[in-house]
């Protein structure tokens, strides 16, 4: 049977929507996140027509759930939840920082990966993650916190340092990037990306309704909004 979702991903600086089509991937970038709001409807709606597809016709949405950016989180979310009500569809929230990782195995191959993303107010959202069986996985909680919390952190070798942390804080990151094999600063979450493990949950019974599929902040919004 032939699995069709929709992906979205606006959790940094350059967001993206994807169409996974019976295993062919499309997908569309946004390269600035003041164009997020304004983009991400009329890029669905060309991925599915180039596809020949109706919404309807989608088993579900995936979108990156966060941490990233407070905005982007409200657009991805709410466009997901928009369609999820407009026509039933389920939801698959998706770790960006997962998303990340996943592409950063799709890239470049490498299996173990410290995803650190610039969190603004000088703190940074970081993960670790390895690969198993093609798919990351995460070696222990999302974080947010100051850069220095990272300098405790030994990965296994080799591993990737990933993620626009590692550019806006690079003195306080230096000892850690130094161990690293590959040091990839310029990178962000990609909708495809998120397919791969949005089809794990998708078989694994992992969906979920417009009401339980919610944006992970990782930080209280009252403290964006200072």
């Amino acid at each position: 049977m032939a699995i069709r979702l929709l992906a979205l991903e606006t959790s940094g600086d350059l967001g993206s929507v994807a169409l996974f089509n019976d295993g062919a991937v499309s997908e569309r970038t946004i390269s600035s996140p003041r164009e997020q709001t304004d983009s991400v409807l009329p890029h669905v709606q060309d991925l599915l027509a180039v596809a020949g597809l109706e919404l309807g016709d989608l088993d579900g949405i995936a979108f990156g759930r966060g941490p990233g950016s407070f905005t982007g989180l409200r657009v991805a979310t709410s466009v997901a939840h928009g369609f999820g009500l407009a026509v039933g569809l389920p939801l698959l929230p998706i770790s960006s920082l997962a998303g990340l990782a996943q592409g950063i195995w799709r890239c470049h191959g490498l299996d173990r990966c410290v995803v650190c993303v610039d969190a603004r107010m000088s703190e940074v959202f970081w993960a670790m993650f390895e690969v198993r069986d093609g798919l990351v996985k995460p070696r222990g909680a999302e974080q947010l916190s100051a850069p220095a919390a990272l300098r405790s952190q030994d990965p296994e070798r080799p591993w990737a340092a990933a993620g626009s942390g590692f550019a806006a804080y690079a003195d306080e990151l230096a000892k850690l990037t130094s161990a690293a094999e590959t040091v990839l600063p310029e990178v962000w979450p990609a909708a495809r990306d998120l397919f791969p493990l949005a089809l794990e949950a998708l078989d694994q019974g992992q969906a979920r309704s417009v009401e339980n599929a919610l944006p992970v902040y990782l930080r209280p919004e009252t403290a964006w909004r200072r």
